[in-house]
This record gives C-alpha cells, sequence and structure tokens, in this order.
C-alpha cells in the first residue's frame, strides 16, 4: 500500500511549498483521491501501525503548513485552504483510529449477547442497511435524546456506532468521512428513516386489514 505522503495531494503541496509551479485546478481531483485514500484504510489488524502512519502524515502536514505562514510571496488562498482541509481530515481519522484502539482495548475478552427472554442461545443479528443508514439511525436516535450513558457521561457518535457494531457485528470503516457525507445532504436528508415510517405504516396497515 503506498504511504499517504506518497500521494498527487502531497505531492502539489511539496511544489507549493518549494515555490515550483502551482496547478490550483487540479487539487479538487487530488483532495478526493486523497478521502478515497484513507476510507480504503483498514481498520482492523494492524490499528497501532494504522495510527502511527496517520500521525507521521500529519505532522508532516503541519512543517507545510508552518513553512507556507513564513511565505513572504507565492502565497495561494486554494492551496492554504486544502492544506488545513487535509489537516481537519487527518485529525478526524486520528481520532476514530483512537477510538478504535480503546473500544478494542475496553472490551477484551467481552462480548455483547443477544439473547430472547428465555433462550440460553445467543441470537446472531446481521444489518442489511448501508453504513449510511446505521449512521442516520444513530444521529436521529441521539437527536432525540431516547440514547443515554448509564455512566451519565457526555455521549459521541463515535459511541453509541461502536455498540451497534457489537451487536451486528459489523465495522463501518472511515467513519467520520461517511458522517460527514451524511450530514452534508443537500437533499434527501433523511432516506432511511423516511423509508423506515413507510415500512412501519406498511405493517401497521396489513395488521389491521
Amino acid at each position: 500500500m503506498r504511504t499517504l505522503t506518497n500521494t498527487p495531494l502531497f505531492g502539489m503541496f511539496t511544489s507549493y511549498v518549494e515555490g515550483s509551479e502551482l496547478m490550483p485546478g487540479n487539487l479538487p481531483a487530488a483532495y478526493d483521491d486523497f478521502v478515497e485514500l484513507l476510507a480504503g484504510l483498514p481498520q482492523t489488524g494492524d490499528t497501532a501501525g494504522q495510527l502511527r502512519r496517520l500521525n507521521y502524515t500529519r505532522i508532516e502536514l503541519s512543517f507545510m503548513r508552518q513553512t507556507c505562514s513564513t511565505m513572504t510571496e507565492g502565497r495561494h488562498i486554494l492551496y492554504d485552504v486544502f492544506i488545513g482541509k487535509t489537516l481537519s481530515l487527518l485529525d478526524a481519522e486520528i481520532e476514530m483510529m483512537k477510538e478504535v484502539l480503546r473500544h478494542h482495548a475496553d472490551n477484551v475478552g467481552k462480548g455483547m449477547e443477544i439473547r430472547p427472554q428465555g433462550c440460553k442461545r445467543k441470537a446472531a443479528l446481521r444489518w442489511n442497511g448501508t453504513d449510511s443508514d446505521l449512521i442516520e439511525l444513530v444521529a436521529a436516535l441521539m437527536a432525540a435524546g431516547v440514547v443515554d450513558c448509564v455512566e451519565g457521561k457526555k455521549l459521541a457518535i463515535v459511541d453509541v456506532i461502536r455498540v451497534f457494531e457489537d451487536a451486528f457485528n459489523l465495522k463501518i470503516n472511515a467513519l467520520y468521512t461517511k458522517r460527514g457525507k451524511v450530514f452534508d445532504r443537500c437533499t434527501d436528508s433523511t432516506p432511511f428513516i423516511d423509508s423506515l415510517r413507510k415500512s412501519y405504516i406498511r405493517m401497521l396497515d396489513e395488521r389491521l386489514a
């Protein structure tokens, strides 16, 4: 797998810092490529190694940003904006990876079992929706205030997502990236919740028929 600094986006940032030829029109595509690369990083296995790689990448980009701040000429606002966006993206991925490590440490030797009353066998559940559907559902539950923490601490969406991941035996990769896409919808902001309502009403109609 190529390293995170060996990407077209970082190549463009390096050229900017070194005062080489600028191609600001290519920044959006290079940024999207970097986002897709992050989204494809495995979040199982060598999690500590992935976290180390993310932190190394962030350090390199932070030094680039510091160098840009001292430039007396050749500054380009679009490059500065994309460097800031990339740093924020890395911060989100680093925080998410830390949550994965904490979650793993807290649940070593533990498994979440859902058993029907009077049944000794564990019920294996499977989520048949998309990752975005689950994120939308969890966000709605939190917004409605129907999900709380027994310890009284303030919940973050990642806390609730991890519980659902345990329940359905799945893993949502690039959670913060996908959450951002769900929250940034311009139209049809709640397609999954709308479909749930329609399905529930249809079920009631069939029972009353």
